[in-house]
């Protein structure tokens, strides 16, 4: 949409977009947070289809014949960047997308971005040895998180331009309060955050953010709406609380839009 100043009015000559105009976009930008083992990566496969999964959890078997899945485990920051770049050349020339792009988990994509920015700058890495022949790399500067922080919201913007839903999933853990803790003590908030830590900031950017849960009686449950221990949200119309099917999701908060709409609200 054009920023060109306005004409007349308040805000002559200031560039802008007049909000009455900005249509919502109807992709959606999803984050789901999530103990290990809760179902995470099943609500993400229910998310509108076809599904681009990246699978840095190396874990494809968990969504085993599941249909208008297309996986690609273990992969790096350079596979992603190439099927970036194919994805925007084929919406220049009018070529089918993915419906959905989905990165599960970001947790373990940390680590092929802390492995891209080694490649890019050896400097920002130290090496250990583990064993008579393994050697691991360990960041060795703050630049490296500053960096995978960039690298989330790069990766978030940039597929974002391309008209699809884009679904993050994290692993989730207690929320560390940082003015409360000592080195020798940690505490905590009380809420549950992102894993690692320092990407909490990145959920501002979604639209969507869920957490799931699985009771001992194997009820799955998604969070849709901030309560005492996560800091949901959603921009549908959904309850707070939501059975684990995306899908699902979609069509309730359609329908619910509809019916405002018939009742002449906006």
């Amino acid at each position: 949409m054009s920023t060109q100043p306005a004409a007349i009015g308040p805000f002559a000559n200031m560039k802008g977009n007049d909000a009455s105009q900005i249509k919502q976009h109807e992709w959606l930008k999803i984050a789901i947070l999530g103990k290990p083992k809760t179902g995470k990566s099943t609500l993400m496969s229910t998310a509108p289809k076809p599904i681009r999964v990246y699978d840095f959890d190396d874990r494809s078997e968990s969504l085993a014949g599941r249909e208008g899945l297309f996986i690609l485990s273990r992969p790096t920051m350079l596979d992603v960047e190439q099927d970036l770049s194919i994805m925007k050349a084929n919406k220049l020339k009018n070529l089918p997308l993915p419906t959905t792009v989905a990165f599960d988990s970001v947790t373990y994509m940390n680590r092929a971005m802390e492995e891209e920015i080694f490649r890019q700058d050896p400097k920002l890495a130290r090496t250990i040895r583990v064993g008579n022949s393994t050697v691991m790399k360990i960041r060795n500067s703050w630049d490296v998180i500053n960096g995978i922080q960039r690298y989330v919201e790069y990766l978030i913007g940039e597929f974002s331009t391309l008209g699809v839903n884009i679904i993050f999933v994290f692993h989730e853990k207690d929320e560390k309060d940082r003015a409360e803790s000592k080195p020798d003590e940690t505490k905590y908030t009380g809420l549950v955050t992102t894993d690692p830590q320092y990407l909490q900031n990145s959920l501002s950017l979604f639209n969507e953010v869920y957490r799931i849960t699985v009771d001992g009686n194997k009820n799955y449950k998604v969070q849709c709406k901030p309560n005492w221990d996560v800091t949901a949200s959603t921009t549908m119309l959904l309850d707070p609380e939501e059975k684990p099917d995306i899908m699902a999701m979609i069509e309730k908060h359609k329908k619910r839009r509809a019916e405002l709409v018939a009742k002449g609200g906006k």
